[in-house]
Formats: structure tokens, sequence, C-alpha cells
């Protein structure tokens, strides 16, 4: 790392045990001056912040929402650390099973699977009464990292060892980005812990969510998963807030689609201080991914009032209208998973997804070792949008 590419620095440096120098950024909040444009991108970010918050509370039924958009936010957090899944395969798999799959596409599916039980877990012990907290964010990561790449980094704890983040490029490696020493982790984390269990009123919270994300990506404090958990405590925090009472706001679809200035504003911030820049990127996200989601919840809405309408005037079983509300949450279906949520013989869960064909919600696309697979068609393609 070389301190030349810090003008400004957001923070101070030090050598560690090894007389490497590394990187230590200020305790947060920082100074942050708010111009009419800043201002600007705050009201609006909490405007389409708080109007999906409105829709989110007249929902029926919103688990089967939030479950269909966790699995999107899995599928994209880890597609930024290079975990090639897509959200059509996550669906599959969830259908179908382990059925030919390589052991690399299972590692794959199993760390957006794990991403999902991460997160999952942390909302249950929100809702049990745990606070958002070190101890807290230890216990998704050790479920991030169950039998998958990583595993043998110590999942749940914090590093005892330096880490650094590396840029590549042919045969060329260049340390860009030492964190902090690991003798500095837990100190750094405590003052982190600390911001964000305090009131902070004169802070807007997504505003928080931007700081916050930065330090936690800054002190860097496990040996692997890092970026993962940076996103997952973002969510976290509105849950907890109550900003956002059904979870459904996630913002890695956006970090995604703009991979470059995603880390480019981390990295600026640490160099140059560019709190400002980094704050208005991640406004610009919080008003983008809740006017999406906004766009996704009336479509899955209006498909579901659509589908159920259709079923009532066939006079079909009430159990083809009861499968409705698993296929919003995942477009893809086969008998023997309809059996499953069902609880009926085969015979029963066949007449129910065959009255799903017959009515038009369901296509079959193929079969697998004898399985029959089925989709909705259209409700995939609203999460594929």
């Amino acid at each position: 790392m070389d301190a030349a590419n810090f003008p400004t620095p957001n923070g101070r440096f030090e050598y560690n045990s090894q007389q490497r120098l590394t990187f230590v950024p200020k305790k947060l909040p920082p100074a942050i001056k708010y111009d009419d444009n800043l201002m600007m991108a705050l009201v609006r970010a909490e405007r389409k912040v708080g109007e999906l918050e409105g829709i989110c509370n007249e929902i029926q039924k919103p688990y089967i929402l939030i479950k269909a958009h966790m699995r999107k936010e899995a599928v994209l957090s880890s597609k930024i650390e290079g975990t090639l899944t897509s959200l059509e395969d996550f669906n599959r798999h969830e259908a179908v099973g382990d059925i030919e799959k390589t052991e690399m596409e299972y590692l794959r599916l199993r760390e957006v699977i794990n991403y999902v039980h991460a997160l999952d877990a942390s909302m249950v012990g929100m809702d049990g009464g745990d606070r958002m907290s070190l101890v807290l964010l230890r216990k998704a990561h050790k479920k991030l990292l169950y039998k998958v790449r990583g595993e043998d980094k110590s999942p749940g704890m914090f590093r005892d060892i330096q880490n650094m983040i590396v840029s590549e490029s042919g045969a060329k490696k260049e340390v860009i980005y030492m964190p902090p020493s690991a003798e500095m982790v837990r100190e750094l984390l405590d003052d982190l812990e600390s911001f964000f269990q305090a009131e902070n009123k004169d802070v807007s919270p997504l505003v928080q969510c931007a700081m916050i994300h930065y330090q936690f990506e800054a002190i860097h404090p496990f040996r692997d998963g890092n970026g993962r958990i940076g996103r997952l405590i973002l969510p976290l925090l509105l849950y907890e807030r109550k900003i956002l009472t059904t979870p459904l706001l996630y913002l890695s679809e956006y970090f995604e689609e703009h991979r470059e200035e995603y880390y480019a504003g981390l990295m600026a911030v640490s160099q140059k201080s560019q709190w400002y820049e980094w704050i208005e990127f991640f406004l610009e996200a919080f008003s983008e991914q809740a006017e999406r989601t906004i766009k996704s919840i009336k479509g899955l809405q209006g498909l579901r009032e659509k589908y159920k309408k259709t079923l009532m005037e066939k006079r079909r079983s009430s159990k083809a209208v009861f499968l409705l509300d698993h296929i919003v949450s995942n477009p893809y279906m086969t008998i023997p998973m309809a059996q499953k949520i069902l609880n009926v013989t085969y015979p029963t869960a066949k007449t129910a997804v065959t009255a799903l064909v017959d009515a038009g919600i369901l296509t079959e696309v193929e079969t697998v070792m004898a399985k029959r697979v089925f989709m909705a068609q259209e409700i995939s393609e609203i999460f594929q949008s």
C-alpha cells in the first residue's frame, strides 16, 4: 500500500507487528456539509423509502415477498464477490433439488443459500429481541461460511491475522489497501458498535447506513466474507430502526450495476475523505432500489390477484389457490414440491398443479430425472427485470 495514494486520508497510518503499513479509519461520525444538492438527494431517498414502507404495511402475507426479495439480494450480493449463480438457478434448485449439479455448481448455490440463512436468522433474532451488535454479525458470518469457500477462515471469529485488498492485472499484483492490524480490530469494532447502537438523532438512518457500511469495510474484520456481511448489515439496520418494518429493501442490485463506482467510492473515502460523494451515491441507491421494489411489489400483487380471480372463476380447488402464494415467492414448482407444501398425497398435489397449468399460470419447462418442472413465466420476468 502506497501512502502517496492517500492525499487527504480519512484516518491515519500505522505499522503492524510485521512493519507493514496499515490504514486506521477515523471514528464515526464524520463532519458532513449538507448543501442543497445533498439535501435534495436525502429528501428524495427518505420519501421513496417512506413510500415503500407505506405499501409494505398494506401487503397481505408479506412473508411471501420477503422470501423472494431476500433470495434476490443473496444472489446479487454474492455475485459482487464473484459467485456466479443466477436467481433462476437458485429458485430451480429449491424446486428440483441437487439433481444434475457438479460439485462447483453446488458450492456456488450453497454460498447463496447460506447468505439467505444468515440474513433470515438475523431478522428472526431481532424479532426475538436481539440488537444490532457484533455478536449478531459473528453469528451471521458463521452461517455465511458454513461448508463453503472460506470455511477454513475462522467462521464467526474476528481475524487474528493481517489481511489486505489486492489488485490484480495479469501477472502483476499490487496491495491497494491494508486494513488495520489484527490487534486494533476489536477496539475499532467496539467504536462501530457504539455508533450503530446510539440514537444519533442528528444523522439520518439512511446516511448512517452509508457511514457504517464504509467503516465496516475499512476495518475488514473477518478473514473472508467482509463484503457480504457489510451489505447484510444494511437491511438489518433499517429493520432495527423500524425504517422498514417489512424487510424488502436491498441495495446489492444497485451496487452490482455500479460495481466500479461502488468500489471506487469506498476507496475514495479512505484516500481522499470523500464522504460527500459516498453518501450521495448511497442515497441514490436507496432511491433507485426503493422505486424498483415498489414496482416489483405492485407487479407481483397484481399478478397474484389476477391469478386468484382466474382460479375462482374456473372453480378450482382451494389447494391450487394456496399454491399461488408459494409461486409468488418462487416461480418454479414440481409436483413433489406441491405435495410437501400442501401436505397431501401425490395425486392431490398433481391435481392442484394441473389446475394452475390449465389456468395459464404455470408452464411445464423441463423434466429432470422423471420429475416434471413447471414455471410461472410472468412472475419470473418481474424478478429478472
